[in-house]
């Protein structure tokens, strides 16, 4: 049965559309000023052919990284309109985009000078360095994005700690830098251009004074409001824990069940990195909670976190909430720590009525968090438990075996009817995105969200 989707708080970001018509537009008006400055000169030979590409792909292959600034940046407007998941697939792909430009660039244009100038490549590479303003820089500047492009893979593909990730990241605020003044020094596009210059300028600004704003003084601004502090950590199962929020007016401090905040400890150990973490308990004015797993440097220190830490916030996040439930039922398959928003979302969806079972994947019974809590939501709000186990039987089969399309279908014959949430390690959420496509379970109907930026 569809039943009509729950009123919730005005959210709704600009919408996909107009952030594309926002995206192609300063594409054509940077297309439309290149073919005014240079793209429409006469090409008499291939060395000119080769500086026409060369600048256009500069200036669009640089128009992108600006982009990918903004796709990563906490910037609650976009993350509202496209989602966390897909912000992260365009920033992956739209950075591969950019660097390839800005590889060609570097290519086309050095070997369109070499010919001119009748050189080597690399003579022509050592005569910008030594003798065009600002070239050493970009080259420096593009060298870190290759760093960062290949650094990232790496790190995504070996499961390094998210430390490491932001480390890397950081270059590429260094790198955008670096680039800019040799853009206005040598681009023969801006030479002579009064009007590209200032649209240039007009769009660093604004990507500056957008990451300023929602980086550094949100967060500020929601601080002085409410100021965060950590008021106790209490133990949850095997390997996890929870730390409790308090301040001022929190029932002012508005989310939506499912979603997480990025959260930064402001001690002497911790104040230089910000986390993402959900929030695991409901609304309730009093506190706020993140429950972690012990699995990395930070969240194995977070023990440590002494009582009265102030607390940095940023978020809400997310479109993982009830909003989206269009049924009346609904199936949460958990995997892990992935039980914190699914534990706040049975609740909230059990109160509005539905009928929710919660299937918990996990190693063994001390690995199971929150329990009294999911005990307590059987009980009191109906919602059905299932414990998928690794090392005992469930209905004759372990853990993991129940997440196969089959067992799947057999533990929840009313699967095709269910609103279906899930949320864990990328391997098992994998796993059942693709037994939910052996069901043929349509694609409307799974829901799956991204907790990191």
């Amino acid at each position: 049965m569809v039943v009509d989707a729950p009123a919730r708080p005005e959210r709704a970001g600009p919408g996909g559309g107009a952030i594309a018509l926002l995206f192609l537009g300063n594409a054509a008006v940077i297309f439309l000023l290149w073919l005014r400055a240079t793209g429409s000169a006469p090409v008499n030979s291939s060395a000119d052919e080769l500086n026409q590409i060369g600048r256009i792909t500069a200036l669009l292959g640089t128009y992108l990284v600006l982009w990918q600034l903004l796709f990563m940046s906490r910037i609650p407007w976009l993350e509202r309109s496209l989602g966390m998941e897909t912000l992260m697939g365009l920033h992956r792909w739209n950075g591969y985009a950019a660097l390839v430009l800005l590889l060609g660039h570097a290519v086309t244009q050095t070997m369109g000078y070499a010919s001119t100038a009748k050189i080597s490549f690399v003579a022509q590479l050592v005569d910008f360095a030594q003798h065009y303003d600002g070239l050493l820089a970009a080259m420096v500047a593009l060298v870190l994005l290759v760093a960062v492009t290949v650094l990232s893979i790496a790190i995504v593909r070996r499961h390094m700690a998210y430390e490491t990730w932001y480390f890397v990241h950081l270059y590429a605020y260094l790198a955008v830098l670096l680039a800019f003044g040799h853009e206005l020094a040598t681009g023969s596009d801006f030479l002579g251009n009064p009007v590209f210059v200032w649209y240039w300028w007009a769009l660093y600004i604004a990507v500056g004074a957008t990451l300023l704003y929602y980086r550094l003084l949100a967060p500020l601004r929601l601080y002085a409001r409410h100021r965060f502090r950590v008021e106790r950590v209490e133990r949850e199962g095997n390997k996890a824990l929870s730390l409790y929020v308090g301040g001022r007016d929190l029932a002012a401090f508005a989310f939506e069940p499912g979603q997480f905040a990025v959260w930064r400890f402001l001690d002497g150990r911790r104040w230089w990195e910000a986390h993402p973490f959900t929030l695991s308990l409901p609304p309730n004015g009093k506190h706020l909670r993140l429950t972690v797993k012990k699995s990395g440097d930070f969240t194995t220190s977070m023990s440590s976190v002494r009582v009265g830490t102030p607390v940095l916030l940023e978020g809400p996040f997310g479109r993982f909430t009830s909003a989206a439930a269009l049924r009346d039922k609904a199936l949460l398959v958990a995997g892990g720590i992935g039980i914190t928003p699914l534990r706040v979302l049975a609740e909230d969806l059990a109160e509005q009525g539905l009928d929710v079972r919660l299937l918990y994947r996990a190693r063994r019974s001390a690995d199971v968090a929150l329990r009294s809590e999911l005990e307590r939501l059987s009980e009191e709000h109906g919602v059905r438990v299932d414990y998928l186990l690794s090392d005992r039987d469930t209905g004759g089969r372990r853990g993991g075996d129940w997440l196969r399309a089959q067992n799947l279908a057999r533990l929840v014959p009313d699967l095709v009817e269910r609103e279906i949430y899930v949320c864990g390690p990328a391997g098992m959420m994998d796993a059942v995105r693709a037994s939910l496509r052996q069901l043929e379970i349509p694609y409307r109907q799974i829901h799956t969200e991204v907790f990191r930026f």
